[in-house]
């Protein structure tokens, strides 16, 4: 009888999460080991500050490279970072019920005397700690290599852009399942909550830029994960709290579309 569905979907997943931390301690040591190069480059930061501010926003915000905030910004949390984060919550939520029914397999979980609910909650918790588990990995392995390569940077303010991240990772992973408990297929699954990350990151990018976009930014989940620029100016508490409210919200239609769904068809 399956009376520990959190522990085993965390420990079907232990050497992809293995994989995935490893190559984000690489990531995060080799970014800490190329400021010092990037900073030095004088010219090539006069270029780069020459650029447009619409691409400037697009690619990195504020600061750009100038310093190791507007560095770090640009890379990883404009984009690396958050894409990573996204594709990992995506392919784990619309693989928690849909993946699931697609493979045969929910009928054998659900004849357990185990509550459609208790399902959805014990995977969705069993897939936040993995990603939760990556991020403090990120942290870990950022706060330690730019210590290492003498780059001084707030590790608390660190730790909150990390955290913000995973809280957008957290929203698209709860947007995924929802849509895989509605339909019960992957692949609608992908392309909804893939789509909507893409449309979304180009509304917050642009909407500076454009007049008529501004006042659609506040639609964006990146507007409040890092719209404020969280590694140089801190946390900004509404913008999280609205993050975990959306995740919240999508959670609890994801339970009610797979509490009702008739998955014999």
């Amino acid at each position: 009888m399956l009376n520990d569905l959190f522990r085993k979907t965390l420990r079907d997943q232990r050497w992809a999460l293995l994989g995935w931390a490893i190559g984000l301690v690489l990531l995060a040591l080799y970014l800490a080991y190329i400021y010092p190069f990037v900073n030095r480059a004088a010219e090539m930061m006069k270029v780069l500050e020459s650029l447009p501010p619409v691409v400037k926003n697009l690619i990195g915000k504020n600061q750009f490279m100038a310093s190791p905030e507007g560095f770090f910004n640009l890379q990883p949390f404009s984009i690396l970072l958050p894409l990573l984060f996204i594709v990992f919550a995506i392919a784990r939520g619309s693989d928690a019920t849909a993946g699931e029914e697609e493979r045969g397999t929910l009928d054998l979980l659900l004849a357990n005397p185990l509550p459609r609910r208790q399902l959805v909650v014990e995977k969705s918790l069993a897939h936040a700690s993995a990603l939760f588990m990556l991020s403090v990995v990120f942290w870990l392995a950022m706060a330690g290599g730019t210590r290492l390569f003498g780059i001084v940077l707030n590790v608390r303010w660190l730790a909150a852009v990390v955290f913000s991240c995973w809280l957008l990772g957290a929203l698209f992973y709860a947007l995924a399942l929802a849509c895989g408990c509605w339909k019960g297929k992957r692949k609608f699954s992908i392309g909804v909550s893939g789509g909507l990350a893409m449309v979304t990151f180009l509304v917050n990018a642009y909407a500076p830029m454009v007049e008529s976009l501004r006042p659609w930014r506040v639609l964006s989940p990146f507007y409040f994960y890092n719209g404020e620029n969280v590694l140089a100016n801190g946390l900004v508490p509404a913008h999280a709290l609205v993050l975990v409210g959306l995740v919240a919200f999508f959670f609890t239609v994801a339970v009610f579309f797979f509490g009702r769904r008739d998955i014999s068809t």
